[in-house]
């Protein structure tokens, strides 16, 4: 099978290879999916610089959290795949292949209103902004919602769920080009981060400590702002750090207003923790791609041969949604 392995850790791209190795064989409750395309996180940006690694039951050197395919192979203790389905799902890694091998219960059928490339964009982000916002975040109907980074697959996966379940979204973006891409998908209040204090804005639309639920990807630049946005017994998730990792707070804030910080990550949790994420995603969200409720937000799909400039239009901070490699 074609795949890209990790051949030494650092920031150079070209520490990722493209090679051949042999093909992979279901077993027990597993499945082997014929990958049709996989779709790009940050994570894999920072397990190539050493800064992410696998967990220990994950090929290690083989990044990719997400893909979509067809069923190839089934395993002897199989009993929910026959083979010839189009499914899609999330994995602990190795999906920058043409082939995986993955426990049954973490594949899902792909709706009819999705070709089976762009089926990719969809598992890794909507699974993530479902998980953080309805089961940690426990957000509900009439909830105001922040969501930072809204242009990137996490944030735009969270602006159409925040309006699924009739919440209202509040979205910090960092340009209006991107703006205006995810307005096309889900209607939310939209801040160019660039040239504006979000804080500022929040308070002055919707009052101060306002704000029920804020799903954040930036880390310590945004804390303190976060923290005073938040309503009594708000909740921060925090899915991500990308700006940064310490930051001073005032413990007594936090006291006061009963608030609820979360961190979550989807890739290190035990499997059980994986199919219950799975399974409520495709109770409540699922069936919503098929009503036209719910799109994936596509910024641009590469052949998978094109991986270098597919990493370096992510690494540049370039995408609006999901960055697709498709195979064959």
């Amino acid at each position: 099978m074609k795949c890209a392995v990790i051949k030494k850790f650092g920031k150079e791209i070209e520490n990722l290879v493209i090679e051949e190795r042999e093909g992979l064989k279901a077993e027990e409750c597993n499945v082997k999916v014929k990958i049709a395309a996989t779709a790009l996180n940050r994570a894999d940006l920072l397990q190539r610089r050493g800064l992410y690694p696998a967990p220990k039951d994950t090929v290690q050197d083989i990044p990719g959290l997400e893909f979509s395919g067809v069923v190839d192979e089934v395993g002897e203790d199989v009993t929910l795949w026959k083979g010839g389905e189009r499914v899609f799902g999330i994995a602990s890694g190795g999906t920058y292949a043409e082939e995986i091998v993955i426990n049954e219960k973490l594949l899902m059928e792909i709706p009819d209103s999705l070709d089976l490339v762009e089926a990719a964009a969809v598992p890794e982000a909507f699974i993530t902004a479902h998980d953080a916002l309805r089961t940690q975040g426990n957000m509900s109907e009439g909830d105001i919602v922040l969501i930072h980074s809204a242009a990137g697959g996490v944030g735009s996966a969270a602006i159409q769920i925040v309006n699924l379940f009739s919440a209202t979204a509040i979205g910090t973006v960092g340009s209006k080009e991107k703006i205006d891409k995810i307005k096309e998908y889900a209607d939310f209040y939209a801040i160019n981060y660039k040239e504006s204090d979000f804080q500022e804005l929040i308070e002055s639309k919707f009052g101060k400590s306002s704000v029920a639920v804020i799903l954040d990807t930036v880390g310590a630049p945004y804390w303190q702002k976060n923290l005073s946005l938040l309503k009594k017994k708000g909740r921060l998730i925090v899915v991500g750090v990308m700006g940064g990792v310490k930051a001073e707070t005032n413990l007594s804030l936090i006291l006061s207003k009963r608030l609820h910080i979360i961190g979550t990550v989807l890739r290190s949790r035990p499997l059980e923790e994986k199919i219950d994420a799975v399974q409520k995603f495709s109770k409540e969200v699922l069936p919503h791609f098929n009503e036209g409720k719910l799109k994936p937000v596509i910024d641009s799909i590469y052949p998978f041969e094109k991986l270098y400039e597919a990493t370096r239009r992510m690494e540049n901070n370039e995408n609006s949604g999901k960055i697709i490699l498709a195979f064959g």
